[in-house]
């Protein structure tokens, strides 16, 4: 009598295609890479080459009429000394901050007073939200048809209460200011937005505790909800500085930089350096200089924000 033998399901023949499969998958995973192929061309093209195309340029005298000639790092010293590129950086600047401070301090005061008021949350939400689903340069153009001299509607509503007409983005002084309202007006959802999401996530047990103790609305404000979303207030801080340091689109559509060079920003000036002077070599070193510039702000705010923030969440 032969004694039971279980069947193996490991020996079971398979057929020739599946054998090879399990091959590819397994062994050399030469399937895999030929799925991820066409991703990494597309990517490569669109992503690496420019990259690395743009660094060669860099160290090019190039003007698009004579052909490239290697200079060295001599376009990167002039950038040290380039008047031109530091003003644009300064308008950069003061750009930046206070349209930084105006956004997250007003999408946060809006998130608490959504968070508060329940009654047609969802409605503010989707009204808050609409700029960020624009395109850029369009809402600067109608922003430039509402702030025009003559016939912009800011003037006509303004004039009903007796004040003159002002030269919103013609005028040296006022030409920032309209461009950080702008800015402030169509980004402020995406802070709205994710400290919505970060006061609807926090726990509930802190605050009772601190109620019972006796502790304010506002002691509350600064001694739980504050530190709870420091995390969120990092992630804002990292998405909106390396945007606003390379900010094109609204200034290209609102001011053109003007006037004069009132509103140039660096992006701006690298546009026009590439564009009207045709000096490609100079513009590629002054575009790497501004990646180094937000790089280095994105390293500092991990730095000083980033670990004590995530810390604080712990």
């Amino acid at each position: 009598m032969q004694a039971y033998q279980p069947a193996r399901s490991s020996t079971i023949a398979r057929p020739g295609w599946q054998r090879q499969v399990q091959h590819w998958l397994g062994a050399d995973r030469t399937l895999s890479w030929l799925l991820l192929a066409p991703a990494l061309i597309v990517i490569f093209g669109v992503f690496v080459y420019p990259l690395i195309y743009s660094l060669w340029m860099s160290f090019q005298a190039y003007n698009i009429v004579t052909p490239p000639r290697f200079i060295g790092t001599r376009n990167y010293e002039r950038i040290l000394t380039d008047e031109t590129f530091w003003h644009s950086a300064l308008v950069t600047i003061q750009f930046a901050i206070p349209t930084f401070v105006i956004e997250v301090t007003l999408g946060f005061g809006m998130a608490l007073l959504l968070e508060q008021h329940t009654r047609g949350r969802g409605v503010m939400r989707s009204i808050i939200l609409l700029p960020l689903l624009l395109t850029p340069v369009v809402e600067a153009l109608n922003w430039r048809v509402m702030l025009n001299y003559d016939f912009g509607v800011v003037n006509w509503l303004i004039g009903l209460v007796g004040i003159p007409k002002v030269n919103w983005v013609n005028d040296a002084v006022l030409a920032m200011p309209a461009l950080v309202v702008l800015e402030v007006w169509r980004v402020v959802g995406f802070e709205v937005l994710v400290f919505s999401a970060g006061l609807a996530a926090l726990p509930h047990e802190p605050f009772e505790s601190a109620e019972i103790d006796g502790a304010s609305s506002w002691q509350q404000l600064i001694y739980l909800t504050l530190p709870m979303l420091m995390p969120l207030f990092v992630v804002v801080a990292l998405f909106r500085s390396y945007e606003l340091l390379r900010v094109f689109d609204i200034v290209y559509g609102l001011t053109g930089g003007g006037p004069g060079r009132a509103t140039e920003t660096l992006s701006f000036h690298i546009f026009n350096t590439m564009i009207s002077g045709f000096q490609v070599g100079y513009a590629s070193a002054a575009a790497y200089v501004l990646f180094a510039m937000s790089l280095v702000l994105v390293l500092v705010i991990i730095k000083v924000l980033g670990l004590g923030g995530l810390e604080t969440s712990e």
